[in-house]
């Protein structure tokens, strides 16, 4: 068992900002859970509004793409989208240069459920951010882009 307190302030520092934003990132998207599931109109999860959030801002995705861009495996899109398409929110049409792959799409329900959402998402993130300036969001938004492309050079 590792004694932090016998640590250097730096590693000390290292450790628990990892932790801590580890922490912050699961209660973050748990409270968003929470937050969905007191409204009986929204039937959907924080990975399937992922995918829907995507799709509004780009149209259309494959669904490597948006493996890719939610950071999730393929094999759990897969089943997102299912999901998604079993409440015709989202229709998969095949891609017209690989028949292999899928094109997706969001429906008009699936619009519908995007507008539904965002002022759920918009006033849990007043209360996320409470107390903060707009100077240190700013600085927050700033340290966490620098931390992921850290991440992404390794990845």
């Amino acid at each position: 068992m590792h004694n932090i307190a016998a640590k250097s302030p730096s590693a000390k520092r290292i450790e628990m900002s990892g932790l801590l934003i580890e922490k912050t990132a699961k209660l973050f998207k748990l409270s968003f859970a929470r937050q969905l599931m007191m409204h009986p109109e929204i039937d959907i999860t924080v990975d399937q509004w992922v995918i829907i959030q995507l799709l509004y801002k780009h149209g259309e995705m494959s669904q490597q793409d948006l493996a890719e861009q939610s950071f999730k495996d393929a094999l759990t899109v897969t089943r997102i989208i299912d999901l998604l398409e079993n409440k015709n929110y989202v229709l998969r049409v095949s891609d017209p240069g690989d028949r292999r792959k899928f094109i997706i799409r969001l429906t008009g329900e699936g619009a519908a459920m995007h507008a539904r959402v965002l002022p759920i998402l918009e006033e849990f993130r007043n209360e996320s951010y409470a107390g903060l300036s707009n100077e240190e969001l700013g600085t927050l938004e700033y340290i966490l882009n620098k931390i992921f492309t850290n991440l992404s050079k390794t990845a």
